[in-house]
C-alpha cells in the first residue's frame, strides 16, 4: 500500500497540490484506494485503472472510506474499488491508477509479481445485513480483537467473533472468524440507519456504512396495524420474505413470552398421560395440574432401563382409569408439560381426522437455569430411525395406541410403530421441557426399536449405535443389491488439474461398489485438458462430449441418456473424496424404495461445512444448511451427526435412480440451466412421494464453483436472478413452508441459527408432497 501527495505530475501544479491519493491491492483481483482534494472536499474525481500501461476500466471516487470519515474529511465518500478478471490479475505485470483526463498518478504502481503472499487478508473482514436486526460476516483469523458496532458513527455495542467460517478471496480459500450479531430491539422502529464496524483499536472492518431498516413485527404487520394502505400489505409481505427478521437463540425466554400459539377453544375430550420411570414424578404431576385442558388422567409406569416399560401395565391403565380417554400422551417422568400441551394435542386430533400421532417441539436445559428450544421438522422417517427425535413427548389417538401396545415396550417402539408419514403431525412450539437423558442406555433402546421397525417392514438392515450427542443416535445400513450398477457422471470443461484430482480420489469408492465413471466434456479447449481426457479411455473411464454453451442441466441430461446402469451419481469435477466408503454409504440410503435422492456432507478445503442439506425459504430462496459450522460440529439438534431428510440437496454430489430421474423429466434445461436445477429435481421427486435423504457419513471436499466461477460475478447476476425468479414462481408456496424446517426458526441467510421474529405459523404440519405452479416457458 502507498499513500502520497500528487505534486509535480500536474498539468498545473498549484491547482492539484492539495490532492491526496491512495492505491492498494487487496488480493489478486481487487484493487482500491481514494482521491480527495483538501481544498475542495465537495469535488469527486474519476480514476482510470491501467494494466501494463493499457486502460482497463474507470470508476467514480464516491465510495465511503471509514478512516477518512473518522478523520473528519468531508463525508468520507472518496473511495474506489476495481475488480479485474481472474486471468488479468494472475498474468498482469504492473497495475496502476491515474486520474482520468488528467493523467496524474494515484498512489504508486503495483507490481503483481511481488505481491505479498498473504495479500488476501489485507481486507480484515466483512459484514452484511441478513435482514431485520441481524448481521453476519467474518474477521480475519489473525485479528484477535473484539468488534465495535456503530450506528450513525455512535458506538452501540461490542461483539466477539464466534466460531469459524469459510472465506474466499481472489480464488483462494481460507478460514475466518465468524461474526454474527443482532442489534438491540429498539432499532426496529422503521427508520433507515447506517451501521459501521471497527476493531476496538480502530481498524475498519467494512468500507462504508451498511444501510438497514427493521420493523418490530415485520413490515406487513406494521402496515396492517396502521389500519390503512391495504394495497401495500403485499409489498410488506414480500419485504419480510426477502429480508426476514430474527432474534438469537439466547433470547428464547423473552421470545416465548412475546409469541405464543393462539388456541380458539378447549376441545371436550379426555387425555391420558403415560409417564415412564419414577424420577421427578411430582414435577410432571404439577405440570399436569396446571393444564388448561380440564379432563385428564395419568399413570406412572416403572422404567426397565431408559424408557422401556411393561406393556401389560399400560394396557391395564388404558382399559381402566383411561377407558374414556380419546388420546394418550407418552413421555418420561420428570417431563414438564407446557400448560397448553394437552389442549393443543386435543385440538389437532379434533381438527385433523387423518392424524393418528402428533409430536411437539421440546426444550432442553442449559447452564444457569436457561432453556433452549429444539424445533423439529414435520415427520422425518430417516431421522426418526436414527435419532427417535419425536419420541420424547407425543400423543397417539386411542385406537392406534391400543394396537401399538400389543408389542411395543418403549417410547421409541411406540413412536416408530405408530408413525406413518401422512398420518403423523408436528406441532410447532415447545409442548414440554425434557428431563436429563441417559444417552448410553437410550441408544441401546433406540437400536432395538429401529431393528423392530425394519422387521415389521420386512426390510433387511443393520442398526449400529453411534456416539450420542444431545440425543441418542444410531446408524442405519440397509442391505444393498450389489447387482444394481451405478454410474458416476462428472461434467468438466478444461481445468485438468481439478478433474484429475477428482477422479483419483473417487476411483477407490467406484471400485468398491462396482461403479463406472463417465466424464462429460463440455467444449474443453486447453491442451493439457484435451490430453488428459484422451488418456482416460485407457484407464477404463468413459468420456463423451457435449458441445455448446455451459448448461449444467442439459449436460447431465445428455449423459443420463448414455447410461444403462440402475443408479446415477452426479458429481462435480471440483469434488475430492476423503475416504473409500462414501458411495457405499449413499447406496445404503438409496436402498429404501421410497428414497428418491441421497446427498453427502460437503466441506470447503478450510474444513468449514459447505453443504449440510438445503433449507428452503431463506431470503425467499434456498440455502445450504450449516455452512457456519466446522467439520465435527454436531449441528443444530445433532443434524450433522445423523442421517435425515431435506426438501432438497445439491447436485455437486447426488445419487438417484435412473428410472426416478426419467420419471420426473430429468433436470429442467430451460428454466434452470445453471442454478436451482438440483432443487427443482429434488422437489419433483418429492412430488412423486419420494424422500430426499442427507447422510453425514458420506463426506467429501467441494471447492464450489472453482470450475465455472461464482454467480456473484457481474456477467452471471442477470442469469442467476432469472433462475431465482423461476424458482419463486414455480415453487413459491414450498419456499414459504419447508416441511423440514420449523416455522419458528429464522429464515435469514444462515439456517438453524436464530428464531423467527415473529414466528411464521403455529399450525400443525403433516409432511405432504409439494405441488408446483409452473409458469409457461418464456414468462
Amino acid at each position: 500500500m502507498s499513500t502520497k501527495t500528487i505534486g509535480k505530475q500536474r498539468p498545473s501544479g498549484a491547482e492539484y497540490a492539495s490532492l491526496q491519493t491512495q492505491f492498494s491491492r487487496y488480493d489478486r483481483t481487487t484493487f482500491s484506494g481514494f482521491v480527495y482534494d483538501r481544498a475542495d472536499l465537495g469535488r469527486r474525481y474519476t480514476v482510470e485503472l491501467l494494466v501494463d500501461g493499457e486502460p482497463y476500466m474507470s470508476s467514480l471516487c464516491d465510495e465511503f472510506v471509514t478512516e477518512l470519515a473518522d478523520a473528519g474529511i468531508g463525508d468520507g465518500r472518496f473511495g474506489f474499488t476495481f475488480n479485474v478478471q481472474d486471468e488479468v490479475g494472475a498474468n498482469a505485470g504492473i497495475i496502476e491508477a491515474r486520474l482520468a483526463n488528467i493523467g496524474g498518478a494515484v498512489g504508486a504502481p503495483i507490481r503483481c509479481d511481488v505481491a505479498a503472499p498473504d495479500a488476501q487478508w489485507h481486507q480484515i473482514g466483512e459484514i452484511k445485513w441478513a435482514g431485520g436486526l441481524r448481521f453476519e460476516g467474518w474477521l480475519s483469523q489473525d485479528v484477535d480483537e473484539d468488534i465495535e458496532i456503530l450506528i450513525a458513527q455512535r458506538p452501540v455495542m461490542t461483539v466477539k467473533p464466534t466460531g469459524w467460517t469459510n472465506v474466499t478471496r481472489g480464488g483462494e480459500f481460507g478460514v475466518g472468524r465468524r461474526i454474527d450479531f443482532h442489534l438491540p430491539e429498539h432499532f426496529a422502529d422503521g427508520r433507515v440507519r447506517g451501521l459501521s464496524a471497527r476493531t476496538v483499536t480502530g481498524r475498519s472492518v467494512i468500507s462504508e456504512p451498511i444501510a438497514f431498516v427493521a420493523f418490530e413485527r415485520g413490515l406487513e404487520q406494521t402496515i396492517a396495524e396502521l389500519g390503512r394502505w391495504d394495497s401495500e400489505r403485499l409489498r410488506g409481505q414480500l419485504f419480510d420474505q426477502l429480508l426476514p427478521a430474527s432474534v438469537p437463540f439466547h433470547t428464547y425466554s423473552s421470545w416465548k413470552e412475546r409469541f405464543a400459539p393462539e388456541i380458539e377453544s378447549d376441545v371436550p375430550s379426555e387425555a391420558a398421560v403415560v409417564l415412564i420411570g419414577d424420577a421427578r414424578v411430582d414435577e410432571s404431576i404439577d405440570s399436569l395440574e396446571a393444564q388448561r385442558h380440564a379432563a385428564w388422567s395419568a399413570v406412572c409406569l416403572p422404567a426397565r432401563g431408559f424408557s422401556r416399560f411393561d406393556p401389560a401395565a399400560a394396557r391395564e391403565f388404558i382399559d381402566g382409569d383411561a377407558a374414556s380417554s380419546a388420546f394418550f400422551v407418552f413421555c418420561l417422568s420428570g417431563t414438564i408439560l407446557a400448560e397448553d400441551a394437552l389442549q393443543r394435542f386435543a385440538d389437532v386430533f379434533a381438527s385433523e381426522p387423518g392424524c393418528d400421532l402428533v409430536y411437539g417441539d421440546v426444550e432442553v436445559a442449559a447452564g444457569a437455569g436457561a432453556v433452549w428450544p429444539l424445533a423439529f421438522p414435520a415427520f422425518d422417517l430417516e431421522r426418526a430411525l436414527e435419532q427417535g427425535y419425536g419420541a420424547y413427548c407425543f400423543a397417539v389417538r386411542r385406537e392406534r395406541a391400543v394396537e401399538a401396545l400389543r408389542a411395543a415396550a418403549s417410547l421409541y417402539d411406540i413412536f416408530l410403530s405408530c408413525a406413518e408419514p401422512e398420518r403423523t403431525y408436528h406441532l410447532p412450539g415447545a409442548v414440554a421441557a425434557l428431563p436429563g437423558i441417559d444417552t448410553s442406555v437410550a441408544t441401546t433402546e433406540l437400536v432395538a426399536a429401529s431393528e423392530a421397525y425394519f422387521a415389521r417392514a420386512g426390510v433387511e438392515a443393520h442398526v449400529e449405535p453411534r456416539t450420542a450427542g444431545l440425543l441418542p443416535a444410531v446408524r442405519v445400513k440397509r442391505v444393498v443389491d450389489w447387482n444394481e450398477r451405478t454410474t458416476i457422471i462428472i461434467p468438466t470443461r478444461n481445468r485438468a488439474e481439478l478433474l484429475k484430482r477428482c477422479i483419483e480420489t473417487v476411483l477407490p469408492a467406484a471400485h468398491e461398489t462396482n461403479a463406472r465413471i463417465l466424464v462429460v466434456d463440455n467444449s474443453s479447449s486447453e491442451p493439457d485438458a484435451l490430453d488428459y481426457l484422451e488418456g482416460l479411455s485407457d484407464d477404463e473411464i468413459d468420456v463423451i462430449s457435449v458441445e455448446g454453451p455451459f448448461n449444467f442441466a442439459a449436460i447431465n441430461n445428455a449423459a443420463v441418456d448414455c447410461v444403462d446402469t440402475d443408479n446415477i451419481c452426479f458429481l462435480n469435477n471440483d469434488i475430492e473424496a476423503l475416504d473409500d466408503g462414501w458411495l457405499a454409504e449413499m447406496l445404503w440410503r438409496l436402498a429404501a424404495p421410497d428414497v428418491g435422492a441421497v446427498g453427502a456432507k460437503l466441506l470447503w478445503p478450510s474444513s468449514v461445512v459447505q453443504h449440510g442439506g438445503v433449507v428452503l425459504g431463506a431470503n425467499f430462496s434456498a440455502a445450504h444448511a450449516f455452512n457456519d459450522r466446522m467439520d465435527g460440529d454436531p449441528g443444530y439438534g445433532d443434524l450433522l451427526q445423523v442421517a435425515h431428510e431435506c426438501s432438497a440437496l445439491t447436485a455437486a454430489c447426488l445419487l438417484v435412480r435412473k428410472r426416478d430421474f426419467l420419471a420426473v423429466g430429468g433436470m429442467d434445461e430451460i428454466r434452470f440451466p445453471i442454478s436451482f436445477n438440483d432443487i427443482d429435481l429434488c422437489l419433483k421427486l418429492r412430488q412423486l412421494g419420494k424422500r430426499i435423504v442427507f447422510t453425514p457419513d458420506a463426506k467429501l471436499v467441494h471447492l464450489e464453483s472453482a470450475s465455472r466461477g461464482r454467480d456473484s460475478a457481474p456477467d452471471r447476476k442477470a442469469r442467476f436472478g432469472h433462475e431465482l425468479a423461476m424458482l419463486r414462481a414455480k415453487w413459491g408456496e414450498v419456499l414459504l413452508d419447508d416441511p423440514y424446517y420449523s416455522p419458528l426458526l429464522g429464515l435469514d441467510s444462515t439456517p438453524f441459527s436464530s428464531l423467527a421474529w415473529p414466528p411464521r405459523s403455529w399450525k400443525p404440519r403433516a409432511n405432504l408432497p409439494p405441488q408446483p405452479t409452473a409458469p409457461p416457458i418464456g414468462m
